[in-house]
C-alpha cells in the first residue's frame, strides 16, 4: 500500500462537491457526525458486474467508513457536521495481502481500536505528511485487516466482539432472538438496565444501537436462506422476524440496492 493523500477534516459543515470521481482507492473514516452516500462503481458489462457485498448507499457515522473504488463514483451529503479522515492508495493484493478490497459501507465492532487508530491518524496529520506517509499507510492497513477479521470471524453469539462481557450477552440474546420482535424493555430487565441505559451502552460497544443489529443480523439470515434454500419471499420473511414478504423486500432493497428476487437471481449458477 502507497498512501497518496491524507487529510484530516474537522467540523466540516458541507462537502464543497456533490459528488466526485477517483482514479484510487479512497477511503471515509468517520470520528464524528454522519453524512449520506452513494457509491456508483465502474461502469462494468451487466453480465460481468459482480454483486454488491457491502452497502452502496446509505448513511455513515462513527463506526463505519465508506470506501470508493478507482474510477468509481461517490455522491455524499453531510447530515451533520463532520470530522473525518479523507485517505487515498495505491493497493496491489499481491503485495499488500490477502485483505479483500470492496466499494461500499464498512461498519467495525472493535471501536476502541477504531477510535485509537483515528487518534494516531489525526496525530499523524499534524506533522509532516512525507515523513508519516509509512506510518498512515501501516495504520489504514490496520483498518482494513481489522474489518476483514471482523467480517471472517463466524456469526455467532459468543464470536461477538466487546470487551464488555454485558453487552456481548445483549448481542447474543438479539441473535438468538432475532425471529421475533425486539422487546428492549425484557432484554434490559433482564441485564439490570434501562432501556435507554441498555441503548447508551450497547452503541458504546459496538457503534450500533440494539435495533441497528437486529436488523444486521435478520438481513444475514434472509442472504442465506435466498442463497441456499427455495422458500417463498414470505416464508423466509416469517423465520427472519419480519411481518410480511413486502416488507421485508423494502427493508433488503434499501440496504443491498436490489430487490430479494434479483440477489437471488444473480447468485444462481
Amino acid at each position: 500500500m502507497r498512501i497518496v493523500e491524507h487529510v484530516y477534516w474537522n467540523g466540516k459543515v458541507r462537502f464543497d462537491l456533490a459528488e466526485d470521481r477517483y482514479g484510487l482507492w479512497t477511503m471515509f473514516v468517520v470520528e464524528e457526525g454522519t453524512f449520506r452516500f452513494t457509491v456508483e462503481r465502474p461502469e462494468i458489462p451487466a453480465n460481468e458486474a459482480p454483486l454488491p457485498v457491502l452497502p452502496l448507499d446509505g448513511e455513515a457515522g462513527f463506526g463505519s467508513a465508506v470506501l470508493c473504488p478507482p474510477g468509481g463514483r461517490l455522491r455524499r451529503e453531510a447530515i451533520t457536521p463532520l470530522t473525518f479522515h479523507y485517505v487515498q492508495f495505491e493497493w496491489e493484493a499481491a503485495i499488500d495481502g490477502p485483505c479483500g478490497l470492496e466499494p461500499g459501507l464498512i461498519a467495525f465492532e472493535d471501536v476502541r481500536r477504531l477510535r485509537s487508530t483515528c487518534a494516531h491518524l489525526r496525530e499523524a496529520s499534524e506533522r509532516n505528511p512525507k515523513a508519516e506517509g509509512r506510518w498512515v499507510a501501516h495504520l489504514t492497513l490496520d483498518l482494513l485487516l481489522l474489518y476483514e477479521a471482523e467480517r471472517r470471524r463466524a456469526v455467532r453469539p459468543e464470536r461477538r466482539f466487546s470487551e464488555d462481557a454485558l453487552m456481548s450477552r445483549a448481542a447474543a440474546a438479539i441473535e438468538a432472538r432475532a425471529g421475533a420482535p425486539l422487546l428492549l424493555e425484557a432484554l434490559a430487565a433482564e441485564l439490570g438496565l434501562s432501556p435507554v441505559r441498555l441503548t447508551r451502552r450497547f452503541r458504546a460497544a459496538f457503534g450500533e444501537t440494539p435495533s441497528h443489529y437486529l436488523k444486521a443480523v435478520r438481513l444475514r439470515e434472509a442472504r442465506r436462506l435466498l442463497d441456499d434454500t427455495e422458500l417463498t419471499l414470505a416464508q423466509i420473511a416469517e423465520r427472519c422476524g419480519y411481518e410480511n414478504g413486502f416488507y421485508l423486500s423494502r427493508v433488503f432493497t434499501q440496504d443491498t440496492g436490489m430487490p430479494p428476487s434479483e440477489y437471488r437471481r444473480r447468485r444462481r449458477i
